[in-house]
């Protein structure tokens, strides 16, 4: 049937323009419905989902020109996600039935703002909660309890009571399960704490927030100067573009069990250090996305 279509196609070449679309077995050819049954080889029409099909005379009544309403014989040729594309999602197969029509990857539906079609944007971030939370005795004299609670939002701390003067140990926050693209440049990251001082008011300020890079701390500090809040709130460092004085941070990095986050905590009255959550956002590009 292959070889008669193109056979057929070369006789009619002069008289119809027309494209062959090999993935399908019959070698159909594609046509602008609009542009009527002109479109197609002589013996075809050009059916509403944009296909040269065999008219009814041609195939003896037992043919369909597609779309809703068929043929006259009311028969149906239904389209495919493949014809669609790039639309997606749940879509009419002109036949009143539904496709549900999805994107490879890296694409997504409604990905780089094109809202119904497969799309991505060149920039993107994921953020991960850390799965492992400890405490490390390098600095500080204050020894945080219940360090796990540290890990997700629940209104459950990790706490530290300080007294004037004093500085905690550190908090440490590792194994936050980033899987990124394969070819994915990282370009930052954002820690989020999520953190209140329970005692006196203005008494605790940050002393050290730094990301961890294959365990170690990189060098910029992004303490802020700002004293914790009486009650949970989510302070944010770094940014899309923070490399934290590293010249680069690896795809291997970011994915690997011991990139992180410390933070210490240092108080200029009495209070308690209470941390809810720690959150890490990284910051990439995608080369295979377009734009």
């Amino acid at each position: 049937m292959r070889a008669y279509v193109f056979s057929f196609f070369a006789v009619a070449a002069s008289a119809a323009s027309c494209v062959v679309d090999e993935s399908f077995d019959d070698a159909q050819f594609l046509c602008d419905p609009s542009g009527g049954d002109g479109e197609c080889p002589d013996g075809l029409r050009c059916a509403v989902d944009g296909r040269c099909r065999k008219s009814l005379s041609a195939s003896g009544g037992s043919g369909g020109i597609g779309g809703k309403d068929g043929g006259g014989d009311g028969s149906c040729f239904p389209t495919t996600c493949d014809t669609l594309a790039p639309k997606c999602g749940d879509l009419d197969d002109g036949c009143g039935n539904q496709l549900t029509c999805g994107c490879q990857g890296p694409f997504t539906c409604g990905g780089g703002a094109k809202p119904g079609e497969c799309g991505c944007s060149k920039k993107q971030s994921r953020t991960r909660s850390a799965d492992a939370v400890f405490e490390a005795k390098v600095t500080g004299s204050v020894a945080w309890a219940s360090v796990g609670e540290a890990a997700l939002s629940d209104d459950k701390w990790a706490t530290a009571a300080l007294d004037a003067g004093k500085t905690s140990n550190q908090l440490k926050a590792s194994a936050f399960g980033f899987a990124l693209p394969a070819n994915a440049v990282v370009k930052g990251v954002e820690v989020s704490l999520e953190r209140s001082a329970q005692g006196s008011a203005s008494a605790l300020t940050d002393k050290d927030v730094r990301v961890l890079v294959k365990g170690a701390p990189l060098a910029t500090n992004g303490a802020k100067s700002t004293a914790w809040p009486t009650t949970d709130a989510t302070a944010k460092y770094g940014s899309a573009t923070e490399l934290w004085g590293a010249t680069a941070i690896t795809l291997a990095e970011v994915q690997a069990a011991d990139f992180g986050v410390l933070l210490t905590v240092a108080a200029s009255a009495a209070a308690t250090a209470r941390v809810d959550a720690i959150s890490l956002t990284v910051h990439y590009e995608d080369p295979a996305c377009p734009n």
